[in-house]
């Protein structure tokens, strides 16, 4: 500690004024900080793990370049482990951090669980795979990148009736992400009857308990459904995939796009050959930015990206790009939503004036144990 009372008055100011100084320009220099929340462990660590990748990816190439006006970026990492209290838990350690700006959920019901929080704080929360209808068309601090459940799922709905000519199916989702699951079935069923569809089964069940799974699969094929449609987490899915197809080879399945990541296809093998798996990114692009983006990913984290890792990549360069113009985390939300559209690696990310964006759907089908896009809606 400086001893300063033993200096001439003039002396103590102006050692004072320079300490002020010296605080300000460390003050000036505190990095920004990007908080993240999302499942990195258990049945939906494909979806948080990914995420988080893309987010880093995106944090280390603007610090590679000196940061956001003068400031490096920090993040601040926490695992809600698709559970909501301990999801809320993660959001206000991150808000007692003063974060400037939370990128996730990974998933809908974990979003649903603490959106009131980053209302409350006013602090932007970008949602990654987030697409449930219940946050949509809301003034809220809640910004995301897709369209919501209800678009995504009528055009999978349209491709199953029109494209692929099947006429009846049996669905089963999972109620710990209720709030994306459920929806995504109900807007499914509903567009597949309104064109002369048949609904044969309607399950629900929750994710963890995989001795339910035999009986669940019996029971979807009760009624000869021509088709059987998962609405889980990719795990969930193989695994039905396999009872499903052991007990009828013939029947078409199909997924939601919360479970179309590598490790479908990883663990389903044969048993999901053939499967009709939307999803909301072409893995067969060959845009020079997304192959650029894909190649940086690769290099740096020896896996594949999948939809969760771009979309979290485009996020967090959307909030930098915003920042760079404007280097206020106050106005972030509303600067993103002036801006309205940003250049991402596969097309623009567009949001609408609720902060609710736009998104494309590709359907694919698996194919020699990979995705193969059959078509782009």
């Amino acid at each position: 500690m400086i001893n300063i009372y033993g200096f001439s008055v003039a002396r103590r100011l102006a050692l004072i004024l320079s300490l002020c100084m010296v605080i300000a320009a460390c003050s000036e220099t505190e990095p920004w900080r990007f908080g993240f929340v999302g499942g990195l462990s258990g049945r939906i660590s494909d979806l948080g793990g990914p995420a988080r990748n893309g987010m880093l990816l995106a944090v280390e190439e603007i610090n590679a370049q000196g940061g956001i006006d003068g400031r490096l970026v920090e993040t601040v990492i926490k695992d809600d482990q698709q559970n909501p209290e301990l999801a809320k838990t993660a959001v206000q350690l991150l808000l007692a951090q003063s974060v400037d700006v939370i990128i996730g959920p990974v998933t809908s019901s974990m979003a649903v669980s603490v959106v009131d929080l980053a209302n409350q704080a006013e602090t932007l929360m970008m949602g990654v795979t987030v697409t449930t209808n219940d946050l949509s068309g809301k003034n809220d601090f809640f910004l995301r990148t897709l369209s919501a459940t209800a678009v995504h799922a009528a055009e999978v709905a349209d491709y199953v009736y029109d494209v692929l000519g099947i006429r009846s199916f049996s669905v089963v989702y999972d109620l710990k992400n209720k709030s994306y699951s459920q929806g995504w079935a109900n807007d499914f069923s509903r567009n597949f009857k309104a064109r002369g569809g048949i609904d044969k089964q309607v399950l629900s069940f929750e994710s963890g308990q995989p001795e339910e799974l035999p009986e669940i699969a019996t029971r979807l094929l009760e009624g000869s459904p021509e088709m059987v449609l998962f609405v889980t987490n990719s795990v969930d899915a193989a695994l039905l995939a396999k009872l499903v197809r052991s007990q009828n080879e013939s029947v078409a399945i199909g997924t939601s796009e919360w479970a179309g990541t590598e490790r479908l296809v990883e663990m389903g093998g044969k048993y999901v050959e053939g499967a009709i798996v939307p999803q909301y990114l072409d893995r067969e692009s060959q845009e020079p930015a997304y192959l650029v983006f894909l190649d940086n990913y690769r290099k740096r984290f020896n896996q594949e990206p999948g939809f969760p890792g771009m979309i979290a990549y485009n996020a967090t360069k959307a909030i930098i790009s915003t920042l760079i113009s404007d280097p206020n985390a106050k106005a972030l939300k509303q600067n993103i939503l002036s801006t309205g559209r940003f250049s991402s690696v596969q097309g623009e990310l567009i949001f609408d004036e609720f902060g609710d964006g736009r998104s494309k759907t590709y359907i694919t089908k698996v194919e020699d144990g990979k995705f193969k896009v059959q078509v782009g809606l």
